[in-house]
């Protein structure tokens, strides 16, 4: 009798196996790395510093000191603003900051600021109306000591790790370029990573000249511990590429330097 039940119960050991290892494969979500040819929905489509837009700033800062700056955002048609953000780096595209404003009373919006040096820093403000996005830019400087002792980093963020891979490697103005993010939380894969803004990460990018700003987010949230970011860079060159992940309440960041090519005729 053991010897007719034995087969048979391993017949429907393997069947349960089969069903489960099939289930998995079908709730399984697989990141896309779109075709490098694939552009246009890459591509960041934004009007930069239009006319019918004034930026005013209110500021009085000083390095090493936090400041409350007031901004005014005017239009000749009055439209609804919507997620509106500001994005601040230095010129040596090391310090960076995304921070989102808060409207005050008086209808004008208000953030804080702490600049660790002194030197010249490039404000980008960015936001939608009627659907589309708006990016106007402003160089501020920051006056008082060179440096002060603050540093770049938070406590904890040395326990995680982050390899960020660019597909295809060598990367080509005006093609797509995904940038594949592994991250890691005490040598363990990070698979519960917090929505920002129901993102897994959001992304921004200038070149060495400040000429061309761009913010991205993944087209797939997954909830980690790969994220893969899709990106059209416009014009070539050096590439400062700044990506921030939330875990347990805390935003991290992490930085990478890519060289953009121009694509050979």
């Amino acid at each position: 009798m053991k010897t007719k039940l034995l087969p048979l119960l391993l017949f429907f050991l393997l069947l349960a196996a089969a069903a489960s290892h099939a289930q998995l494969d079908l709730e399984k979500e697989v990141l896309i790395i779109p075709d490098t040819h694939n552009e246009k929905p890459y591509i960041w489509k934004v009007l930069r510093n239009p006319k019918d837009y004034e930026l005013n700033l209110q500021y009085d800062i000083t390095a090493g000191k936090e400041t409350t700056f007031s901004m005014d955002l005017r239009s000749k048609e009055i439209s609804k603003i919507d997620d509106l953000r500001v994005f601040i780096v230095d010129t040596d595209l090391h310090i960076y900051r995304h921070i989102r404003p808060v409207k005050s009373a008086d209808g004008k919006y208000l953030f804080s600021f702490k600049a660790p040096q002194t030197g010249k820093y490039r404000i980008e403000t960015v936001f939608k109306t009627k659907g589309e996005w708006i990016n106007i830019s402003k160089d501020v400087k920051i006056k008082g000591d060179k440096k002060t002792s603050e540093p770049e980093t938070k406590p904890g963020d040395e326990d995680y790790s982050v390899k960020a891979k660019l597909i295809p490697k060598r990367i080509y103005s005006e093609h797509v370029v995904t940038i594949f993010y592994e991250i890691m939380y005490k040598g363990a894969p990070l698979k519960v990573l917090e929505k920002m803004e129901g993102f897994d990460m959001q992304v921004a990018s200038w070149d060495e000249d400040l000429k061309e700003f761009i913010y991205a987010t993944p087209k797939q949230n997954l909830g980690g511990p790969e994220v893969a970011v899709s990106i059209v860079f416009m014009r070539a060159g050096k590439r400062a590429v700044f990506a921030e992940f939330k875990h347990k309440g805390i935003i991290r960041r992490v930085d990478l330097v890519i060289d953009v090519r121009e694509e050979p005729k």
